[in-house]
């Protein structure tokens, strides 16, 4: 069985809420739009990719995290936690931070 059938309600749980979170924080302080997030499986395991356009950057964000490793599972966090952290990362400390915004659009 594959992991993506083996744990598809933890990572329907983990779309539903990095996917609500990411836009939420997108939207209200007007950082950009989500282009693309989606999970996918292969032979490390399942990982989540998401793709932002920033507002005035000329770059495409993107990321992709390992949500589910194929060696060591099932995942330690609570999904919602697991969510919550990857979605904080990629829009807060990334895109919202002025610093840490400055440096991704400079290609730091």
């Amino acid at each position: 069985m594959e992991l993506t059938e083996q744990y598809s309600d933890y990572l329907e749980t983990f779309q539903d809420i990095t996917r609500a979170q990411v836009r939420e924080t997108l939207h209200s302080g007007n950082l950009g739009t989500l282009k693309e997030f989606g999970i996918r499986e292969d032979n490390s395991g399942v990982w989540a990719k998401i793709v932002i356009e920033v507002h005035g950057a000329e770059k495409i964000y993107r990321r992709r995290i390992l949500v589910i490793d194929a060696e060591d599972h099932p995942p330690e966090d609570p999904a919602e936690f697991a969510a919550t952290l990857f979605s904080t990362n990629v829009v807060q400390e990334e895109l919202e931070i002025p610093e840490l915004r400055q440096r991704w659009v400079q290609g730091e």
